[in-house]
């Protein structure tokens, strides 16, 4: 029989996959546990009590809450829900809100927003993109997106060809109301109302008389069509640029024949009679010209952003650009607007400032879920990730734009979120969550590393992320990962140390959205209330060892919020117990004196790796021993249980009558059983401060 002490003096490593349960030769495997729950990881290596909740109010139900800061004194949660989004203050109270939105609950899950100044972006495949502006401390207004205005009510839209490339339409006049024919059904009756353009000039369509015909009002002057006769036409085709030697006129080759060609010009300016005309394969003399009804022109296109087509899916701010992409029917299309303005999608003439139309270009069709923006602009798709390169000597513009694959690990419909110089995002299948970082490497810039790895139990198809450093003004860097079974995967990081630890936190509910404002971690959580089910939003306070918690001043004894139910009373470091709460929120056999902290109970609990010694003739995995002694060193706790056996709360002399004193101490039990497998549990059965930074166990083998 062998006695070894072996030292646990951190768990930073977190709770660990069973998959891991034999990999004792990792570090990992040293410094994390099986189970751990309900606790928050230290950047020194223990742990402590996860923060309890206050409950703020209700909120409705399917809330999603998103941060908006306006100044670092206005700061505000708004919660999207089917229909609405309110605003509200860090302490609850509403500060304004807006009904009759287009969104549903499947919507306020799948859209994606950017804040610019008193501004918010949302954007989902299902409605036009709206803008949402804060116009006073507690008033907002929603609206639909609407470009800029250019010459001539020029709608500075962005527009694609949705139809087939060789499709043609033919107005009837160049101005005024026009008949619209078309070479094949590409009218559909949503688009009456809808601007569309002929060879670049707009015409608003006034009512679709079938999929081939439709009329409409000229907005611009239609550029003019003409028919010239040339001394040859051999050499000329049709799709050809056409120009005029003195003129200067140039236009598009509609049709040939013998005799000459049919062109629709770009501009007023005409081709001249006696003038040398050239195209790419030919010159020839004009010798008659004569204008004529348009032509039908392959140039034309229609609004990206349409009932007929829909809607992009995801938006960003970058280099003073709005971004847009993941359309319905161009889903790897990316389009940035021009410099400086979010309402010019004009793309000109490709100057550096004009705004972009791209396609990702790769061969599988990649659907653009996200953007973010970090050091260079990051675009997720369910394909994998892209960035888009940029230096000072080549900056971000239209002639040089390129989309390099960071890898193929697809993203899922949850917003990825900014997590030290880059951002994580949750796998399409829901299963892993990935670290999306710079590398400092001109050649791979960027890097995507899987950082739940060793975890992945703990990721359950996540709905909602947020992040924080120093919430509450701790020095801890946590990011939150919101599960689809209303758990809480929650992470912790130290970069510099490459230490990482996941932990799990539950609660008497579920956790349905959480966000980070103001250093403070808020969560929508769904809860029961004498039989009735609710949406609260509340606030994680490291002050409370309870969930959902009501706090009554001194001389209180009401709480309406758990009338008819059951709760749990501490105040200090004292655990009144659980109490009953009366129909009217009344609570009998308060103390008086005191502030008193009312809510739900949760449960701690951490539960180590089987410890696997090495001996001089090798390891010790499978076989049976037993963990005699447990040493554990509590700080600042009180009634921390460890095994079977509780910290006494008083020592002999102490008055049992006033609150038990917080401990900083060794612990230690000693513990019955063999295994082959044996672990030691710490937890606490009442809900009091409780903070373990470290313990050692004898091993007898």
């Amino acid at each position: 029989m062998v006695k070894i002490w072996t030292d646990k003096p951190t768990f930073g490593a977190g709770e660990l996959s069973p998959n891991m349960a034999r990999r004792s030769d990792t570090q990992q495997h040293a410094d994390g546990a099986l189970l751990m729950r309900n606790v928050r990881l230290l950047n020194a290596g223990g742990f402590t009590r996860r923060p309890g909740t206050i409950h703020l109010r209700e909120v409705p139900a399917g809330t999603r809450l998103v941060e908006f800061t306006f100044a670092v004194d206005q700061q505000y949660l708004l919660a999207f829900s089917a229909g609405r989004v309110d605003a509200y203050l860090v302490d609850g109270t509403g500060a304004g809100s807006v009904t009759g939105c287009p969104w549903s609950t499947d919507d306020v899950r799948a859209m994606t927003w950017v804040q610019s100044g008193d501004t918010v972006f949302l954007f989902c495949r299902n409605w036009h993109p709206r803008v949402l502006r804060r116009i006073g401390a507690t008033a907002w207004t929603l609206e639909a997106w609407v470009a800029d205005e250019g010459v001539g009510g020029a709608s500075k839209q962005p527009y694609c060809k949705f139809a087939p490339a060789a499709s043609t339409i033919q107005p009837s006049a160049r101005s005024g109301a026009v008949t619209i024919m078309a070479s094949e059904s590409v009218f559909h009756f949503a688009h009456t109302g809808h601007r569309i353009r002929y060879a670049g000039c707009e015409i608003v369509l006034n009512a679709v008389l079938s999929p081939a015909h439709a009329t409409g009002s000229v907005l611009q002057l239609l550029p003019p069509s003409q028919r010239v006769t040339l001394s040859s036409t051999a050499g000329f085709r049709v799709g050809h640029i056409v120009e005029g030697r003195e003129s200067a006129a140039k236009g598009e080759v509609v049709s040939v024949d013998v005799a000459g060609v049919d062109v629709l010009l770009h501009g007023e300016i005409r081709i001249k009679v006696n003038e040398q005309v050239d195209s790419p394969l030919a010159a020839a003399t004009a010798t008659a010209v004569a204008d004529i009804a348009p032509l039908p022109a392959r140039d034309w296109d229609e609004p990206y952003l349409s009932p007929v087509y829909g809607w992009p899916a995801a938006g960003a701010l970058h280099r003073q650009r709005l971004w847009m992409g993941g359309h319905t029917r161009l889903p790897s299309s990316v389009l940035a607007s021009r410099v400086g303005t979010h309402y010019d999608f004009d793309i000109g003439t490709g100057e550096d400032a004009d705004a972009i139309f791209e396609d990702l270009g790769d061969s599988a069709v990649a659907w653009v879920r996200h953007f973010h923006s970090a050091e260079h602009l990051l675009i997720f798709t369910d394909q994998g990730v892209y960035y888009v390169p940029e230096t000072a000597a080549n900056p971000l513009r239209p002639t040089s734009i390129q989309f390099n694959k960071i890898g193929s690990n697809g993203c899922g419909a949850v917003s990825p979120h900014a997590f030290d110089e880059g951002a994580l995002y949750v796998h399409l299948s829901g299963g892993a969550v990935l670290d999306v970082r710079p590398t400092g490497d001109v050649t791979k810039s960027w890097t995507a590393t899987d950082v739940a790895l060793l975890a992945s139990h703990l990721i359950r198809q996540p709905t909602d992320i947020a992040a924080t450093h120093g919430a509450d003004g701790l020095p801890e860097r946590y990011a939150f990962f919101v599960n689809a079974d209303g758990t809480m995967a929650v992470m912790h990081s130290i970069q510099s140390q490459q230490v990482l630890g996941w932990g799990l936190w539950e609660t008497e509910g579920r956790y349905r959205s959480v966000a980070v404002l103001g250093g403070k971690v808020f969560a929508a959580v769904e809860r029961v209330f004498a039989g009735v089910t609710r949406w609260c939003l509340e606030r994680f306070d490291q002050a409370l060892t309870t969930d959902g918690a009501a706090l009554l001043p001194a001389g209180s004894a009401s709480t309406p919020l758990f009338a008819g139910m059951s709760a749990h009373a501490r105040t200090g470091t004292h655990y009144i117990g659980p109490v009953e709460v009366q129909g009217s929120g009344y609570i009998p056999d308060l103390p008086s004196t005191t502030p008193v902290e009312v809510g739900r109970f949760f449960c701690w609990t951490v539960r180590t790796l089987p410890p696997e010694p090495k001996l001089p003739n090798g390891g010790t995995a499978g076989h049976v021993k037993r963990i005699s002694r447990a040493r554990v060193y509590v700080q600042d706790s009180v009634r921390v249980k460890v095994g079977d056996r509780s910290m006494d709360a008083y020592r002999v002399g102490e008055d049992v009558t006033a609150p038990p004193p917080a401990r900083t101490e060794w612990f230690e039990v000693g513990l019955l059983g063999r295994s082959r497998e044996p672990a030691v549990t710490l937890t606490q059965d009442e809900p009091l401060p409780a903070t373990i930074l470290g313990m050692s166990m004898e091993v007898i083998i």
